[in-house]
């Protein structure tokens, strides 16, 4: 028993260091991309986008599964395979930065893009810190050091913004932040290196067994990011052949901005993910439990959909500057195929049932559609088409994988409840955007605009959603940092509006 309360109790010390570690990188990244886009432009902004692609896929195809494999053998205390583990992961990824150098010249021209050769060197040494910073970090996370992890993603944040933001201020433009972006990565992993190397006796052993064990154990889990890290790199240089720099800019400033949507996004399904196994040996419950996740999901992501592309322009102005005039419409596009995150929980049942075959079929399905309708738009209309793309492929990806399920294990989404949550958020959008259409001044657009949504959206779901279903949200939501207490806090005023409505229409029905 005492042995258990210590494990949970380091359990939650070290989600707490995580969390604030992953929080405050969060923050000082994002104020750092805000002013750095508004020093460039999106012309040189866009640059770093492009530039960036090959470095970034060659360090995660130097990973070979190695990151989860020393963290796995550091925290059973087999520092001998972790060692191996550790040391093999540096040297691959010393390897696989000294090849961009020769191969620059032919990358940047595969680019259309030759003077993006210099920037290739200049991020080898990203390519090689970065994978250095991986391995290191593996390691503290095996011996429990969470604070220190911490401690690497704030130094990380501070020195890559505020090198990048000097040197293009010392006039070094593009140069400057790429190089802002290299001593960062390469300064946290100097001290991430030397802080996991006095963690433990990690003694260099690269003995042919325990390369073999180490390798059996990490090579399964790189084949499927074998696959997604080409894909998602093909995607990027079909957008750097056939798109401006401005537009790469703006759709960058776009990417930049979707991030309270994945944040929220992905930690409603990490709560749900490891929630929903507890009823897998009961067949009906969890199939029952998948369709409530879906309506959960529906109506927390879409209210956060709608509005992104709602106030797509005044958000883009207003942080980035009206340079980036292209980035509200793709923010639009790009928001919205969020609505289809209930969806998503038919891949979360596979995964949680063992299904992960099925799950790799239906990525590969969902690839073989989407490359050519993706590439066919990306020649006629640029990045408008590749963001109308990536909608069309999300809807495709979503018919597919709830028809082979069905088909397959016979569970069955109720899309009418996911629309029935859908409606609040569309009727809300709808009536303020034809409010906001009559105001010219962007603040007050904004300001009055974002009120009236969200009054709006409380007085709707009130109406529309069940006691339960609120409920269940609260109690989901009390394990999710930072994230869950303001949703509670916007879910608690809406059980009170609820209540209010109820006893009026009582009041009401008695006169």
């Amino acid at each position: 028993m005492i042995m258990a309360n210590r494990a949970s109790v380091k359990a939650v010390s070290g989600s707490t260091a995580l969390s604030i570690g992953s929080f405050v990188y969060t923050a000082i990244s994002a104020l750092g991309s805000i002013v750095i886009a508004r020093l460039l432009g999106p012309s040189d902004y866009g640059v770093i986008s492009i530039a960036l692609i090959y470095p970034i896929m060659f360090s995660g195809l130097a990973d070979l599964g190695l990151s989860t494999a020393i963290m796995r053998y550091a925290s059973l205390g087999d520092f001998k395979n972790a060692s191996t583990a550790f040391y093999l992961r540096i040297i691959v990824s010393l390897l696989f930065a000294v090849a961009l150098v020769p191969l620059a010249s032919y990358l940047a021209a595969m680019l259309q893009r030759p003077y993006l050769t210099p920037m290739i060197y200049i991020l080898a040494i990203y390519s090689f810190a970065s994978g250095a910073l991986s391995s290191a970090t593996a390691l503290l996370a095996g011996v429990n050091r969470y604070w220190d992890l911490a401690f690497i993603n704030i130094v990380l944040a501070v020195v890559k913004v505020s090198s990048s933001i000097a040197l293009i201020l010392a006039g070094y433009g593009v140069y400057g932040a790429l190089w802002g972006f290299s001593i960062g990565y390469f300064l946290a992993a100097s001290y991430a290196l030397i802080l996991s190397l006095r963690s433990v006796d990690s003694v260099f052993n690269l003995t042919r067994n325990s390369l073999v064990e180490v390798l059996n154990y990490s090579i399964p889990l790189y084949i499927p990011g074998l696959i997604g890290i080409p894909l998602g790199q093909l995607y990027n240089i079909l957008r750097a052949i056939y798109v401006s720099n401005v537009e790469m800019g703006n759709y960058q400033v776009a990417n930049n901005l979707l991030a309270p949507i994945n944040i929220v996004a992905g930690s409603i399904s990490t709560a749900l993910f490891t929630t929903l196994p507890q009823l897998i040996n009961e067949e009906y419950k969890f199939k029952e439990a998948i369709n409530r996740a879906s309506k959960y999901i529906a109506l927390i992501i879409t209210p956060i959909a709608i509005a992104l592309a709602l106030f797509s322009e005044q958000i883009v102005y207003i942080i980035y500057g009206s340079q980036y005039e292209l980035a509200p419409q793709y923010l639009s596009i790009m928001a919205l195929p969020n609505m289809l995150a209930p969806f998503g929980v038919v891949t979360m049942y596979l995964n949680i049932i063992g299904a992960t075959r099925v799950t790799m079929m239906l990525n590969i399905i969902n690839m073989l559609i989407g490359l050519p309708i993706t590439w066919i738009l990306l020649i006629y209309y640029g990045m408008f088409g590749a963001v109308v793309a990536g909608a069309i492929n999300s809807c495709i990806g979503a018919i597919i994988s709830l028809s082979i399920v069905k088909k397959l294990y016979k569970i069955s989404i109720k899309i009418m409840n996911i629309v029935k949550y859908w409606t609040p958020s569309l009727l809300s959008g709808s009536l303020t955007y034809l409010m906001m259409s009559r105001i010219a001044d962007i603040w007050a657009a904004l300001s009055i605009g974002f009120m009236t949504y969200i009054l709006l959206l409380m007085i709707l779901v009130s109406i529309m959603t069940s006691d339960d279903d609120l409920i269940n949200l609260i109690d989901i939501n009390r394990n999710i940092k930072y994230i869950g207490p303001l949703i509670n806090y916007i879910l608690s005023i809406i059980f009170e509006i609820r209540l209010m409505l109820r006893e009026l229409w009582t009041y009401i029905s008695k006169t």
